[in-house]
């Protein structure tokens, strides 16, 4: 009986391969499978990968004939798992050893579809930390459609005190989490066919989209690897980055509209602000402009569901009506350096209308050398 599959992508890792490996063969849940997904790296890893099969059988290598990335290995792990649950672990990170067995007595105790741990180590080097993380955040864009939450090892007072993690990183990834293998697949719920992008988001929001049943062990601790040339650093500086992201996004958005369209509006709010953060993270903003532009002009933001009364979310907003104001990446240069002119004079008390914006209930009103445009926000 197989309890678990565990699914470990593997391209390039070969400093980092025995420690993760050596953490998976030593989980005290022993009922698992280890399917290791040979990416056609060009190191050492897949000697790596058969040197350890020979020592476990519980290790099973499956080769893609092509490089195919992140994604599309996980889901070569998830057609070829024969557990009742998944768990998916990149290959430079580890896990503590009772990972598997807290997280499974968990999802068993509460018969959820997802079980996750919110105990977090940031490794950089040879230092540890602990990500600070706020779990309300994570759930808040889809809060209306949660049942009850089961929490093991940390209480929900003690999370909602949390302060959040700065990156909003942890809770949008595939690992730290075992899922149900049947809702994964009830749910058509895969990782889409692209080699480079954040394919966890796509992946996290359609997950939420089919309102699971969640449970937290906090005892099960993951080791998250943060190193030079990561994967992620390397997306943020590909030209393809931004519309590979578009493509995921509307592969959300798609799926939302299919089965809960109710719910679209909110999946939007979501997915602006995180787009406006990719747009920031990518070199090549100027090259990729009019593709956010044209994503842009075909989602709807509602501001009367926002907090526009925080100074972040109001930043976002008009940022996300200025991309999709401007044809061009240099009047939504202009549009943007005007906001934060004005911003600098209102601040300093020293306000005048050569140049300004008046955020006002329906309209933005820029104003340029005393001249109004007006652009409608519905």
């Amino acid at each position: 009986m197989i309890k678990v599959s565990v699914i470990v992508p593997v391209y390039n890792v070969e400093d980092y391969l025995i420690e993760c490996l050596t953490s998976i063969i030593n989980q005290t849940l022993k009922e698992i499978e280890i399917i290791c997904i040979d990416d056609c790296g060009t190191d050492n890893s897949i000697n790596i990968l058969k040197e350890y099969a020979k020592k476990d059988d519980r290790i099973r290598i499956i080769s893609h004939k092509e490089n195919k990335g992140l994604g599309p290995a996980r889901n070569t792990g998830i057609k070829e798992s024969k557990g009742e649950y998944i768990s998916f672990i990149d290959s430079d990170d580890y896990i503590s050893r009772d990972y598997l067995e807290n997280l499974y007595n968990t999802i068993i105790k509460y018969d959820t579809d997802i079980v996750s741990t919110i105990n977090i180590k940031r490794v950089v080097g040879e230092a540890i930390s602990l990500y600070s993380i706020n779990i309300n955040k994570y759930l808040s864009i889809f809060q209306k459609i949660f049942n009850k939450n089961h929490f093991e090892g940390i209480s929900n007072a003690n999370i909602k005190d949390e302060k959040e993690n700065t990156k909003n990183y942890p809770f949008v990834v595939a690992w730290n989490k075992l899922y149900k293998r049947s809702f994964l697949l009830d749910n058509d719920l895969f990782f889409m066919d692209i080699k480079k992008g954040s394919e966890d988001e796509d992946f996290y929001q359609r997950l939420l989209l089919n309102s699971p049943s969640i449970s937290y062990n906090h005892k099960s601790i993951y080791y998250y690897r943060e190193r030079n040339y990561s994967l992620t650093e390397k997306y943020c500086s590909d030209p393809n980055f931004i519309i590979n992201n578009i493509s995921l996004m509307q592969n959300s958005i798609n799926y939302c509209k299919e089965k809960t369209p109710d719910l679209l509006n909110d999946l939007y709010i979501r997915i602006y602000e995180l787009m406006i953060s990719k747009f920031h993270q990518n070199i090549y903003q100027e090259d990729n402009y009019i593709h956010i532009h044209n994503f842009f002009k075909q989602i709807f933001i509602d501001y009367r569901f926002l907090n526009l009364k925080n100074r972040l979310k109001r930043m976002l907003y008009n940022e996300y009506v200025e991309i999709k104001a401007s044809d061009t990446y240099y009047k939504y240069l202009l549009f943007k350096r005007t906001r934060e002119l004005n911003n600098e004079i209102y601040y300093e008390k020293n306000w005048f209308r050569l140049f300004g914006i008046n955020d006002l209930d329906e309209y933005l009103v820029i104003i340029l050398f005393g001249i109004k445009l007006s652009i409608k926000k519905l």
